[in-house]
């Protein structure tokens, strides 16, 4: 167990923080869901099914009439989040405005706080939105773009990012670049020289995305960024899927913006993301939200949004405190055991083709295609015939079906899965 969620862990147990959790042996006459700071004690190795399904029948409700492993999407919260969001929502309803203009505005300010520090930079630095696509919108939409300006992406890149730089190029601001990402490189040193390749004069920002929502490759975000740096090219970096999923913090990265998600790995409620923008960059950054009366150099003038989802971030310091609980270098390990598990059984399958790479630059998203059949195809009868729920994703003419499983998910929906895949290309 590492250092600081062992501690962690022990000051739950002390009932020193995150009190709004119930915690086993302090009391609780409410039905709540009370956490056993035991269960999460144990070393809960990646393969160690007896503790993953503890852990899974305890703190998730899920549906049982399917197996979900399209996680991908947006996570389930864990129950004490659940519980902890409901109250909220009743909170912000019941006592209504006066909730929202005489203790929201002080809550929130510690909320992003504690969310800074948990992503382990400045809360003069971060902004909370609604998801990565809106902080992202305000990252590429504001950047100081100049005339004839160059900017790089890929098809592993999320389509929305796409889109924003592409509408910029369609209003004459920007040109923008693409290439082919290999979907199988074999190393970091690889990825980095694809784009070192790529760079022109004119290049001005790359977009990195940290973990493609396509078929989950990895990059080494801090090899490009310095790259990039050295050659004075800014960088936009994508972390909607990485959050909770593989261990990072953000000043490592280097990169001068991110975008992230807290409804993904996280599994907060749904509406809740992060733009982080390096100190030095703000004061260069246009609102895309009119606002003209806060300072150049705070990041605040990038938030002008107007009323807030409450409740949504209310319930931040409680996904925190379970993520904190769960460790993610274990949870990263148990999704990428459950990953590995399910190509490894299909890779004897002459019909199946997997496009995520082996190895350290993946973890849990996987996809794979079947020769000759449509991606959609696949997808829909892994659903309808299987009960099983994946989707399919965008590559190329015939496109990939993307898995995604989560740590409730037990190492038989994986054996289930490989099982249907065996049926419907035999």
């Amino acid at each position: 167990m590492d250092n600081s969620r062992k501690k962690f862990l022990q000051q739950l147990g002390a009932a020193a923080v995150f009190t709004s959790f119930p915690v086993a042996g302090f009391g609780n006459d409410t039905g709540e869901t009370r956490i056993d700071v035991e269960d999460f004690m144990e070393e809960g190795a990646p393969n160690d099914e007896k503790f993953w399904k503890k852990i899974a029948r305890k703190y998730y409700e899920v549906a049982r009439d399917h197996i979900n492993l399209e996680n991908g999407y947006y996570g389930i919260q864990p129950k004490t989040v659940l519980e902890a969001f409901q109250k909220n929502v009743i909170t912000a309803n019941v006592n209504a405005a006066k909730f929202a203009r005489k203790e929201f505005p002080a809550l929130s300010a510690d909320i992003k706080k504690q969310l800074a520090e948990f992503l382990g930079v400045s809360d003069e630095e971060i902004i909370i939105t609604r998801n990565a696509t809106e902080a992202l919108n305000i990252a590429i939409q504001g950047y100081p773009f100049r005339q004839d300006d160059e900017v790089l992406v890929n098809q592993l890149d999320y389509f929305s990012m796409i889109e924003t730089f592409r509408m910029l190029e369609k209003r004459g601001i920007i040109k923008v670049n693409t290439f082919d990402m290999p979907l199988q490189p074999a190393s970091d040193d690889e990825i980095v020289e694809v784009y070192r390749k790529q760079l022109t004069p004119k290049t001005r920002v790359i977009l990195l995305t940290q973990v493609s929502n396509i078929n989950g490759l990895i990059i080494p975000v801090a090899k490009i960024a310095s790259l990039a740096r050295e050659k004075n090219i800014g960088t936009i970096t994508d972390s909607a899927h990485a959050l909770g999923h593989i261990p990072f913090s953000l000043p490592p990265l280097g990169s001068d913006l991110i975008g992230l998600n807290l409804h993904k790995w996280i599994g907060n409620p749904v509406g809740a993301g992060v733009l982080y923008v390096r100190k030095e960059r703000i004061r260069e950054m246009k609102p895309m939200f009119g606002d003209v009366n806060t300072a150049e150099t705070d990041i605040e003038k990038l938030a002008h949004f107007g009323t807030t989802p409450f409740a949504v971030i209310m319930t931040i310091p409680n996904s925190l405190s379970f993520q904190k609980m769960m460790g993610v270098e274990r949870v990263s390990a148990r999704l990428k055991y459950l990953s590995d598990t399910w190509m490894n059984g299909l890779k004897n399958n002459p019909a199946v083709e997997i496009v995520t790479p082996p190895g350290p630059l993946s973890c849990a998203i996987g996809s794979f295609r079947v020769k000759d059949k449509p991606s959609s195809e696949i997808a829909d009868q892994l659903f309808k015939q299987h009960n099983i729920l994946t989707v399919s994703r965008t590559l190329n003419k015939q496109g990939c079906v993307r898995v995604t499983p989560s740590v409730y998910n037990s190492i038989d929906d994986i054996h289930k899965l490989v099982a249907a895949i065996n049926i419907i290309t035999s």
